[in-house]
Formats: C-alpha cells, sequence, structure tokens
C-alpha cells in the first residue's frame, strides 16, 4: 500500500462487513483481494447486532445497550456515520441484514439508507403475511383471495405487498429462484449505479451471502439437487444437527465460494471509487468444533476470530486490481478488534474523538509500518439467548443452561481464553490466571448501558426467526 494513500486528505471510504465469514474460508477463497491483512483480529462478541454496535460507536455491546435481550440500537449513543457526516462526509448505506435496518435504528447518521429484497419486506406499509396466515391457517386455500383482496383494498403498498406474498408462496412451495441471491447481486448495481465522489464520500455495507441458509445459486451448489441445509443452530449445539454435518460445511463453503465471486467485481467497483476499502466480518461461523454449529452457542474461535483487510485502491496506489495468483499480500500479527476498526476509519478520515476502547491501526498500513503500540488484549462478550428462544427450547425439553447465561473471552497477541459450553478452554502457551485477572480487569472497566428491551422487535420476528436469531 502507497504512501500517497496513507496521507491523502478527505479520502472516500468503504466499509463492507461480509457477515459470518470465517477466517479460515477468507484465508482459502479471498487470495485475490488486496490490501494489508490483519491475521489476529477478533470480533468483540458472536452475532451481528452488538458487533455492529462495537463497529459503530468504539465500544462494547453493553455499553452500547445492544445484547440479545435488547437489540434496538440505543439512539443515545453517538455513531461513526454521524461523526463523519458532522465533518462533511455524505454517508450512505446498503444492508441485507434485517438487524441492521431502518426499524431497529441503524439508520441514524447516514442521509442515504437502503437494502436488499429482506429489508423491503419489513417497510411498514407491507401487508403482514406471516400474521394473516397465522390467523387464517385453518381456513383452506380460500385464505390467499382474502389476503389478495387485503393487500387491493386494504392501507398498504399493494404492489410491494403482492410481490411479497409471491415470494413467500414460492418459498411455501420449495421452489428456487426467487432472488439470485441474498443480496450481493442488489448491492453490486447499487454500486454502480451511484454517483461517487472521491472527496467525504463513506458507505458501508452488510452482505449476507455466508450467513444460513447457506443457498448460493445453482452454479456454485456441490449437490444442486438438494435443498440447502436446514437446522436449529442452537439445538445442535446442545444436541446434534438435524442435518448431516458434512453437508453443512459443504454448503457453507459453496456459499463462500459465491461471496467471494460476486466480491471480487463488488470491489472492482469499489476500487474505482473509493480511496481505502475496508473488508471485514462481523464475526463468524462455528462448524462443528469444540460442539458448536453457527453462531449462537458462545465464544469459539471460529465465531470471533474475523477477516480483516485494508485496500487503498486510490489512482495512485499498488492495489487497485485484484492480486495475481501467487503475489503474496502483506499481513501485520498485530492485536486488533471491531473498536480497533472504528477508530481507524476515523483516523484515516482525520476526525479526532473520543475513542479510547479503539486504538487506531493506520501507521500498520504503510510499506514501512511506524511504531506503534498494541493493543495488549481485547474483550469478547456473550450475553445468552433471547427469552422467547430460551422457552422455546425449554418447550422443547432442552436444558438451556450451557447456552442462556453471560460468558466472555479476552484474545491478547498470543492466546485466546474464553467460557466454553462445559469450563473455560485456553489457545496458546499463557497463564490461565493471567489471562483470568485480566478479564477481570476488562469487566470491571465496562460502562453499561441498558438498550431497548426484545418485546420492541414488532414486525421483525419471521425474519429474524428465519435467520436463526428467535
Amino acid at each position: 500500500m502507497s504512501e500517497t494513500a496513507i496521507m491523502g486528505d478527505d479520502p472516500s471510504i468503504a466499509l463492507v462487513v461480509l457477515d459470518t465469514l470465517r477466517a479460515d474460508s477468507f484465508d482459502e477463497h479471498f487470495d485475490w483481494l488486496p490490501g494489508v491483512q490483519f491475521t489476529n483480529a477478533w470480533s468483540t462478541t458472536h452475532w451481528t447486532a452488538p458487533a455492529h454496535a462495537s463497529l459503530f460507536t468504539g465500544r462494547y455491546a453493553v455499553e452500547a445497550g445492544v445484547t440479545i435481550k435488547s437489540q434496538d440500537f440505543d439512539r443515545q449513543t453517538t455513531r461513526l456515520p454521524e461523526l463523519l457526516r458532522d465533518e462533511g462526509y455524505r454517508t450512505r448505506a446498503f444492508s441485507c441484514n434485517v438487524n441492521i435496518s431502518e426499524q431497529l435504528g441503524w439508520h441514524h447518521g447516514f442521509d442515504e439508507f437502503g437494502g436488499s429484497w429482506r429489508l423491503r419486506g419489513l417497510g411498514e406499509d407491507v401487508f403482514d403475511w406471516d400474521e394473516f396466515i397465522a390467523e387464517h391457517r385453518s381456513d383452506g386455500p380460500e385464505r390467499y383471495l382474502r389476503a389478495l383482496w387485503r393487500c387491493v383494498d386494504g392501507d398498504c403498498d399493494t404492489t410491494q405487498s403482492l410481490k411479497q406474498g409471491a415470494l413467500m408462496k414460492l418459498r411455501d412451495m420449495g421452489l428456487k429462484g426467487r432472488h439470485p441471491d441474498d443480496g450481493a447481486a442488489e448491492f453490486l448495481e447499487y454500486v454502480r449505479d451511484q454517483s461517487w465522489s472521491r472527496d467525504r464520500e463513506f458507505l458501508f455495507a452488510n452482505l449476507m451471502e455466508a450467513h444460513l441458509p447457506y443457498d448460493p445459486p445453482d452454479e456454485y451448489r456441490t449437490h444442486p439437487d438438494e435443498e440447502s441445509p436446514h437446522f436449529d443452530s442452537v439445538k445442535a449445539t446442545l444436541g446434534e444437527p438435524s442435518a448431516d454435518p458434512d453437508r453443512i460445511r459443504t454448503a457453507y463453503d459453496d456459499a463462500v465460494r459465491y461471496l467471494s465471486d460476486i466480491y471480487r467485481d463488488i470491489y472492482g467497483e469499489l476500487a474505482a471509487e473509493f480511496d481505502y476499502v475496508v473488508t471485514l466480518a462481523d464475526h463468524g461461523e462455528a462448524l462443528g468444533e469444540y460442539g458448536a454449529w453457527q453462531h449462537g452457542g458462545g465464544l469459539h474461535p471460529p465465531v470471533t476470530r474475523i477477516p480483516l483487510v485494508v485496500s487503498a485502491p486510490g489512482p495512485n496506489a499498488d492495489d487497485r486490481s485484484p492480486r495475481a495468483d501467487g503475489a503474496e499480500r502483506p499481513t501485520r500479527d498485530a492485536l486488533v478488534n471491531l473498536l480497533d476498526v472504528y477508530a481507524t476509519v476515523l483516523d484515516l478520515a482525520g476526525i479526532e474523538s473520543d475513542h479510547r476502547r479503539g486504538k487506531s491501526f493506520r501507521p500498520l498500513l504503510s510499506s514501512d509500518p511506524l511504531a506503534s503500540e498494541p493493543r495488549s488484549s481485547a474483550l469478547l462478550e456473550f450475553h445468552g439467548v433471547s427469552k422467547r428462544r430460551a422457552l422455546a427450547l425449554q418447550e422443547d425439553g432442552y436444558d438451556v443452561g450451557p447456552v442462556d447465561r453471560e460468558r466472555h473471552g479476552i484474545a491478547t497477541a498470543d492466546c485466546y481464553y474464553f467460557e466454553g459450553l462445559s469450563g473455560t478452554e485456553l489457545l496458546g502457551d499463557c497463564d490461565p490466571a493471567a489471562l483470568e485477572s485480566e478479564l477481570e480487569g476488562l469487566l470491571a472497566d465496562l460502562e453499561t448501558r441498558d438498550g431497548l428491551a426484545e418485546a420492541d422487535l414488532s414486525g421483525l420476528e419471521s425474519q429474524l426467526e428465519d435467520l436463526g436469531y428467535l
């Protein structure tokens, strides 16, 4: 990465979250992506909303008031896009994840907030098909005629409501092709259709291709004639997955291969428009390691370790194009986490802010890294499962104790120490007592803020349940 790119004034910055992408899967399939890679990067938690709260505020999730039991983004917290906008940046967002939606308060600070088909189905003026079907399940086929009349005659967006109903019917019938993917193709068109400026432009995106249901286009599916594996992640972690484990792993890998290919096209468009492109994951995914599946059951390393690459594809930079086969990507082994990404984006934009939780790693982006005091440790948080999820599991005969309690972990330069399902786990050659002491100090320093209750998720339950969050 050239020094010219590092020293530019008022740079344009794209921050792209590849939701649920494992670090090892990134290493396998994203070797084409240019930039500086941080190989010891960690999330602050295990799932989307609190991870994004850390990314947007430079604070841990409990300090931002966003946990599994308080998912609405606390509007009293100053966020990254607001700080950028206050300094003259044009701020835009494109989300494919219902957890990062306007309905949950994530639009604050953005001049424009758009999204994929998942978010468009959340509009208040779209007919609530899930509620109607649940209330009229015993009415027989004629219930669809009644619903159609409600769409036409009721106080709702008729066209969008009919489209949503048709998509749900195709889903119920098991037909494919209702969407080309989970939103990446739409984001690619969005990037191509916008007018961008090299000065003071900020774009945030969340792409869901690596997230359950691991359903890429047919040409990427190892088993195109079989449905994508469906299973309950928490039940699988407490017992066994209802789908074949090898089939699950293959489907995830298929989804990541597709994500890599389409992100190559997306990156090409972003590289032509932005001075910096920050590519990372909010968290990873467990695929049977430690007995865990997906990311709802704990702080297992495949879930909390994340990929992170900062590219500077400006006109004077060396890494504007995808890397050639065999070319080495520069790496940094300094310990970093999502709080540091927050601090670094502000630093790149030349904005001073109180981000004591985060340390900017901007000095590490140059070809000859400057001396920089590294982060010594990073805290990770797990806050259990939602109340509704816990009750449902108990009704099905599961002991929710292992997954429905607060747990924490700590990452250092050489080790990772966390509370697993059946006790503490240590990766690396470190003194557990010293790590436990440091972890206690990090917890004592937290400034807890209560968020909004999960009861405030009205209208989002069905899609969140489809994604395994409820």
